[in-house]
């Protein structure tokens, strides 16, 4: 289907911006949801309008997308799933997008089928992790969902992997573009303490896929090491009330502390010796990035992307996922020894600097919204 947005008019009228709206679940803190945050907000905002759609209750993020601009709005939970997709058909049918760009497994099919029946023009998705679409939805629609989708991208290659192994999507529609940060707001650390007492952070969502039991009870073993072993826990989330209480039953009241949600991160970060993060599956966790690019080492479960970031030895220490013995002899190896962290710690800002940049990262995903349309863009600075 051919549409002729961001022709030119005439010489002297600008082009039309291209419209993209994301189509998520919800807006609710977590990787998924920054993800949609950067790419509106680093946006070449001369040429690509932004809007995010939301299945259900829009989220905590909601009000940051706002503020910067970019509208927000929810279609609403109530109906089964095909009257869902009508409502939203009608409403892509009114805002007239170029590019819907759905993010993960429910807003792919509601998106990709909701978008062919409006007749946009581009259908991009983005599946951020291993998930895979559960439920008794019919394969028959899922089918439908990958043949009316322009492209695939996976922000791993363990992802794209699940994406043409298990989910059956041509290997020719699959792209990976690993997740990004803004490096500049992460500035190095100056020189962390030259202490061996040990002090870790770990930041993310309170989940059982991210597995904090299995850290607490390597924490449990790493103070038979180091005595006066630290972590600090920062996030939230339904796993919380279960892992206070563990934390309490393994003994570790004073070794522990559960921060909460914290919007700035940075502080956590800096006091730390040692990244961690034990999830029983990932895609490539933007905690982990901001972590590396402050000039921490990190260990972290050998799962998903993990080792697309981390290079075992180098940068951190890859572990088996649900393994607190092999966890706490990791973290106990990085924290009892100032030299090998502040290698591996510069090792790591090096690498997140060169090959996780969000500029890079938000450049690849309009240059793809243009190629799935067949359009090009004329040079011009991007917003900062």
């Amino acid at each position: 289907m051919k549409n002729h947005r961001f022709r030119m008019a005439s010489e002297q009228e600008p082009p039309v911006p291209v419209r993209v709206v994301h189509l998520v679940t919800t807006l609710n803190v977590g990787g998924l949801e920054r993800v949609v945050l950067d790419l509106v907000r680093r946006r070449r905002q001369d040429a690509f309008d932004a809007r995010v759609v939301c299945l259900d209750a829009s989220g905590l993020v909601a009000d940051a997308v706002g503020s910067i601009g970019v509208p927000v709005e929810t279609i609403g939970t109530s109906g089964s799933v095909p009257r869902r997709i009508l409502r939203l058909a009608r409403r892509l049918r009114q805002l007239k997008p170029d590019v819907v760009h759905t993010h993960n497994p429910q807003a792919h099919v509601h998106g990709a089928l909701a978008a062919r029946l409006a007749g946009v023009p581009a259908v991009v998705h983005t599946k951020h992790g291993r998930g895979i679409l559960e439920g008794h939805t019919p394969a028959a629609v899922t089918r439908l969902a990958t043949a009316w989708t322009s492209r695939f991208v996976a922000v791993s290659e363990d992802a794209a992997r699940v994406a043409m192994e298990v989910e059956r999507v041509p290997a020719g529609k699959v792209l990976v573009i690993h997740n990004g940060i803004d490096v500049d707001r992460y500035a190095a650390a100056g020189a962390r303490s030259a202490s061996t007492k040990g002090r870790a952070t770990t930041v993310g969502r309170l989940d059982p896929i991210k597995d904090q039991s299995t850290m607490l009870r390597a924490v449990r073993l790493v103070i038979n090491e180091l005595p006066e072993f630290q972590l600090d826990i920062v996030g939230d989330g339904p796993s919380r009330a279960e892992l206070v209480a563990e934390c309490e039953a393994l003994g570790l009241r004073d070794r522990v502390c559960f921060h909460g949600y914290q919007a700035d991160v940075a502080r956590y970060l800096a006091a730390a010796d040692v990244f961690v993060m034990s999830s029983a599956s990932e895609g490539v966790p933007l905690a982990l990035l901001e972590a590396m690019a402050t000039g921490l080492p990190a260990v972290a479960t050998d799962v998903g992307g993990m080792r697309e970031v981390i290079v075992a030895g180098e940068t951190g220490m890859l572990v088996p996922a649900r393994s607190p013995g092999e966890l706490a002899r990791a973290i106990v190896a990085i924290a009892s020894d100032p030299a090998l962290r502040d290698r591996m710690g510069s090792a790591a800002r090096r690498r997140v600097v060169d090959q996780f940049n969000l500029r890079t990262v938000v450049s690849r995903y309009e240059d793809l919204y243009l190629e799935c349309l067949g359009r090009s863009l004329p040079p011009a600075r991007r917003d900062g």
